[in-house]
Order: structure tokens, then C-alpha cells, then sequence
């Protein structure tokens, strides 16, 4: 179970959800103001925290933007309690890095369900791929979400392994894991011994990966990355392949065919120029971006530019 941080000037209300949550097992502290939240939570370390959102002097908004710039709590589940059931209500406080919100009134079995269901978000966010030991799809997704919270500037690189599949056919489906692994250890190697700090890198699965990194890093980052992506992956292939291009494996269809040797892909976003308002936006972005790069006979890059949506 979890350790709950309930911040509401509701007192009544405050000792009814604490009483609530208490009964499902979780270990649960209560305080009836914004001021003194932050620092209550700097001493308890609580795992998720339930905010009102008007709160007197200080909102709930400001206490989750605060939570999601502290190193030791921007990564606590936030669920917003707000009586401002609209959409851009809801939306803002988003935006503002919370997890999740529930509309006062509500039902305390619902107020169950909304924190078990982050309970579960925070559990995915903590699992690696058993292939690469990165986190996953849902881990990059929360820490950039966060991030765009804290209005930092950053990039997010989307890497493709163009010819993945065809090189995997040609070798054999045994060849697949410890290709993936090389192209992690690869990619994680060059964030480490380069030096590139606030580095984020998750296993999307199969051969994509995805990189959050300062804006200032990106460019070096791809240059540095293609580099050394198309100097090893030379190293397993015959010279033969090397020398015509492209080596030779069955399609679908049973039948022989020739297929590009492999090389990356690499979609760039950044906040640059426009703001982001959440993590989906901006895979959306990368999805239409990275099928841009298009590797010719060696890795690529495709930087999204734009000021606005078009």
C-alpha cells in the first residue's frame, strides 16, 4: 500500500478520506492548508499526494508545479480534488504535472478507484524491459509530461533501426535480443561517457527507443549517436554486404529479396519555439517527424522546426 498526503481546507472531509484510505491500508497524513503542504511532504517522502485545488493563498496548482520541481518529489503520484469539473479545468491542472483529478462531490469508493489506478501508473512507471532493462513507453511519457511542467526547455529524440527486421530474418530470430541489448548499451553508453546530463532513455519496444535530453544536447546527441551506430553496426555484416549495400534475406513471400543495411531513423522535437502542453502532443509530433529521416545508405535525422501546428 502507499503513503497518501491529503492537502484539503475541508477538515471534515479531510478526516472522512483519511479514514477512507486508512481502511483500504494506506498510510495517510493530513494537513487543511497550502502553506506548510510542500514542506510536510519534504519530511513524510508520501508516494502519491491528493491536492485541493483552491486552497486558500496558495492552489493546488502551484503546490504540484512545486512538487514537480523538487528532485525528491517530482516523480509522487498527484491527484487533484476540484470542484472546477470542466474541461480546461481539468486540462490546466494537467498541464500543471498532476496524474489525474476527481470532481468534488465524489464517491469515496470512486476516490478508492482513482488512487488504486495511480497506484498501478506508478508501478508501470517503475518496470523495466527484461531485454534492454530500460523503462518503458508510460515512464518516458510521465517524466516528460513532468518536465513540460516545469517549463524546461528540452528535445526528445524518437530512434528508429531502419533494416531491424531484415537483418533479424537473415541471422535468425536468435539474433534479435542481443541486437536490441547492443543498440541499448550503445545508446546508453554514449548519454554516459559523452556527458550528457538530465538524460532520459526508455525502450519503446522492439528496436525504438526514445531519448529526453536538454535542447542544448540534441544535435550533438544525433551526430555522436549516428556516428557510432553506423561505424558498429558495420561490424556485423560480411564484407560482401557491406560493399553492395544491402544484404540478401526472404520476404513475406518466401522469396529472396535485397534489403538496405541497417541505420537510424531519428525523429527530433523540442519546445523550443512552441509549448507543449503534454506528452501525447509531442509523440504525436514525432510520429509524423520521424518518418521523415529516411536513411540513405547511412543514419538520418529530422528536426521538427515549426512555431505552430499545420
Amino acid at each position: 500500500m502507499s503513503k497518501i498526503l491529503v492537502v484539503d481546507d475541508d477538515v471534515d472531509l479531510t478526516q472522512v478520506v483519511k479514514t477512507k484510505l486508512a481502511a483500504d491500508g494506506h498510510d495517510v497524513i493530513g494537513i487543511n492548508t497550502g502553506d506548510g503542504a510542500f514542506e510536510l511532504a519534504k519530511k513524510s517522502k508520501p508516494d502519491i499526494a491528493l491536492l485541493d485545488v483552491m486552497l486558500p493563498g496558495i492552489t493546488g496548482y502551484q503546490i504540484c508545479r512545486r512538487f514537480r520541481k523538487d528532485p525528491e518529489l517530482y516523480s509522487m503520484g498527484v491527484l487533484l480534488l476540484t470542484a472546477l469539473g470542466e474541461e480546461p479545468e481539468v486540462l490546466h491542472g494537467l498541464e500543471q504535472g498532476a496524474d489525474d483529478y476527481l470532481s468534488k462531490p465524489f464517491r469515496l469508493e470512486a476516490l478508492s478507484e482513482k488512487v488504486t489506478s495511480l497506484q498501478k501508473l506508478l508501478d508501470s512507471v517503475k518496470q523495466r524491459s527484461p531485454i534492454s532493462n530500460l523503462p518503458g513507453t508510460e515512464a518516458v511519457k510521465r517524466e516528460l509530461n513532468h518536465r513540460l511542467a516545469r517549463d524546461t526547455q528540452i528535445a526528445v529524440c524518437y530512434i528508429d533501426v531502419l533494416g531491424f527486421k531484415a537483418y533479424c530474418a537473415s541471422r535468425g530470430k536468435d539474433s534479435q535480443v542481443p541486437l536490441v541489448q547492443s543498440i541499448a548499451k550503445l545508446i546508453h553508453g554514449l548519454i554516459r561517457n559523452v556527458g550528457f546530463y538530465e538524460t532520459y532513455l526508455a525502450h519503446l519496444g522492439g528496436a525504438h527507443f526514445a531519448v529526453v535530453l536538454s535542447i542544448e544536447d540534441y544535435e550533438r546527441f544525433c551526430s555522436n549517436l549516428m556516428d557510432a551506430f553506423d561505424q558498429q553496426t558495420h561490424q556485423i555484416y560480411t564484407q560482401e554486404e557491406i560493399e553492395k549495400g544491402c544484404i540478401l534475406t526472404k520476404n513475406k513471400n518466401g522469396l529472396l529479396a535485397e534489403y538496405p543495411l541497417m541505420a537510424l531513423s531519428i525523429g527530433v522535437s523540442h519546445n523550443k519555439h512552441r509549448k507543449f502542453k503534454s506528452a501525447n502532443k509531442v509523440f504525436e509530433v514525432l510520429t509524423q517527424v520521424r518518418q521523415l529521416a529516411q536513411p540513405n545508405g547511412k543514419s538520418s535525422v529530422f528536426v521538427d522546426r515549426r512555431h505552430i501546428d499545420r
